[in-house]
């Protein structure tokens, strides 16, 4: 039997598929049911599949594909485009935020699971009708959370030092630490890539227990190191069930604690903190490098990030405003060089610069200068949120400028 998919629900995997006939009817189908690795059906793809009935209506078994449909990992995305790596032969495909499936404004990251229809274009093999398949974290797809909201609260006001309320605002989301779940989000994939997760084996009772553990890089007010600890799904019957298309975590967050708690002893060494830089010397500003703003791509492409007052400016008194801001943060600099805040975004160490656009004694927004060869180079600019937000996965900033 021929038909086209009317429907298909990402989350859940089941949706309804059109039968091609003199008198088309609605077929159900399951994710299950679909002979290929790639789960996802698209609006109106024609299929072919065989009707059972079934006690609840009829329903599609054997459903086959007449296009192919691959899976893969976003393994590079900035400013609108990168590559898919295809999980069963390592190619990359060119992929354009154009070709995502969705309308309005679509979150892609690095490490997404995706699924794609392949092409060829000018710039070589291509994806097109990118479905995001899986953008749970890697903290998500690593362990079940009972009460995530009610953790990261706990971590925030009954173990980590204080943060003077910057652990909870982030543009524009309040009263839910969305800086710190963020951080605690960007350091454990930071602490993935390096290896630095720990496990352990316990045999009690005769019956082997699991055991995981990482250090979030924060400390209690007495400089005790806190880490978040994991229990695996075999310990207990808790966690079982229909495992879906998407694989679901082994692991089940226990809480966040310190060093000093019990379940430390299971860990022969102590969890490692990450390591985001090879020299100090990428933290600090050469005030010997010549800095080369992108006005272009500052103004034109990040425009909806500065205040209003500058936005009314025309392009020619936003260049010379850009240009007089920058020189007063180079001096600033000079004066006392914790006023070049480093990030850590896209594998790298950035800097982040105040531009007072509005008035001489409050940063408008941050601009992001990159070390390239022999110089800096200037291409955006980031609300002071965000800056925050990037800027503390290193340390806590200095509060002179980077205020939100």
């Amino acid at each position: 039997m021929k038909g086209k998919v009317l429907f298909f629900n990402i989350p859940k995997g089941f949706g309804k598929i059109r039968t091609i006939e003199n008198q088309p009817r609605e077929i159900f189908i399951h994710f299950s049911e679909i002979q290929d690795d790639a789960k996802i059906l698209l609006e109106n793809e024609e299929v072919d599949f065989e009707i059972e009935d079934n006690p609840k209506g009829k329903i599609a078994k054997g459903l086959r594909r007449t296009i192919d449909r691959f899976i893969g990992t976003i393994e590079d995305f900035e400013n609108g485009f990168g590559f898919i790596n295809r999980s069963s032969t390592g190619e990359k495909y060119f992929i354009h935020h154009t070709n995502v499936i969705g309308s309005g404004f679509k979150k892609i990251d690095i490490g997404y699971e995706v699924e794609f229809t392949p092409s060829v274009s000018e710039r070589g093999l291509q994806a097109i009708d990118v479905v995001l398949r899986d953008s749970r974290s890697a903290l998500e797809k690593f362990a079940i959370y009972n009460d995530w909201e009610r953790s990261i609260a706990d971590l925030a006001n009954n173990h980590a030092q204080k943060e003077d309320g910057n652990w909870d605002y982030i543009n524009g989301k309040t009263g839910k630490h969305p800086v710190l779940e963020s951080y605690i989000t960007h350091t454990f994939l930071r602490l993935l890539k390096e290896g630095k997760i720990k496990y352990a084996n316990i045999n009690s009772k005769g019956k082997e227990q699991k055991y995981a553990c990482f250090n979030t890089g924060l400390a209690t007010n007495k400089q005790e190191d806190i880490f978040a600890y994991f229990e695996h799904r075999s310990n207990s019957n808790v966690f079982k069930g229909n495992e879906g298309y998407l694989k679901q975590p082994i692991w089940v967050f226990k809480a966040f604690d310190r060093e000093s708690n019990r379940l430390m002893n299971n860990f022969p060494t102590k969890p490692e903190l990450p390591n985001y830089f090879q020299k100090a010397a990428e933290l600090i500003y050469d005030s010997g490098k010549r800095l080369i703003p992108d006005f272009e791509h500052i103004l034109d492409d990040r425009e909806k990030r500065f205040p209003e007052d500058f936005i009314n400016l025309s392009k020619a008194q936003q260049v010379e405003r850009i240009k007089s801001s920058i020189e007063s943060a180079l001096v600033r600099i000079k004066r006392n060089y914790k006023t070049a805040i480093p990030q850590f975004y896209n594998n790298s160490i950035q800097l982040l610069l105040p531009l007072c656009l509005t008035t001489a004694e409050n940063a408008d927004v941050a601009l992001v200068v990159a070390s390239e060869g022999e110089v800096y180079r200037a291409n955006t600019v980031l609300p002071l949120d965000w800056a925050y937000n990037n800027a503390r996965l290193l340390a806590k900033p200095d509060r002179e400028w980077l205020n939100p």
